[in-house]
């Protein structure tokens, strides 16, 4: 599964990693406004914020930076591409995922690492496919056919196709 989480990563800066700064920016009418950039910010710091309770044994995904450089600026957006490709490939362990509900009541969910990574890959393929109607909508012509697609519907159109 890490080396899956690791070419995903790479994917995502080999597809996004040519644009400019300003296409990276720009508001996404099918997206109801959102940029590439603002997906692309989402889709790493729900990484970051795994990787920072690693070392602890607990996180919570609601308690991002939401980086306004990291979703404005493509140069840092690879910068932190290669520095959670660099840190992602950890043992696998028990964790605690701090959740609040509508009335901030706090609730601990026993996990793991590899089972928030695994969340972290779905979660990212999901936003990569919107970030691909953006794409489109711009007219980038240099996009990957898989790119966006979960690898079992990879696998699925594939066997479909023989």
């Amino acid at each position: 599964m890490i080396k899956s989480v690791e070419n995903n990563l790479r994917e995502l800066s080999h597809t996004v990693g040519s644009i400019s700064d300003e296409l990276y920016i720009k508001k996404s009418k099918y997206l109801f406004g959102s940029s590439i950039g603002q997906h692309v910010r989402h889709i790493l710091e729900i990484y970051d914020v795994l990787l920072a309770g690693y070392s602890s044994g607990k996180f919570s995904f609601e308690n991002r930076k939401r980086s306004r450089i990291l979703e404005e600026n493509v140069k840092e957006m690879l910068y932190t591409i290669e520095r959670l490709v660099a840190e992602i490939n950890k043992k696998d362990r028990e964790m605690i995922c701090v959740l609040h509900d509508h009335l901030n009541n706090e609730q601990e969910l026993k996990t793991t690492y590899f089972r928030e990574l695994l969340y972290c890959f779905e979660h990212g393929i999901h936003h990569q496919a919107l970030i691909k109607v953006a794409l489109k909508e711009f007219e980038w012509k240099n996009i990957p056919e898989n790119f966006g697609v979960a690898p079992s519907t990879v696998k699925f159109r594939l066997a479909c196709a023989r």
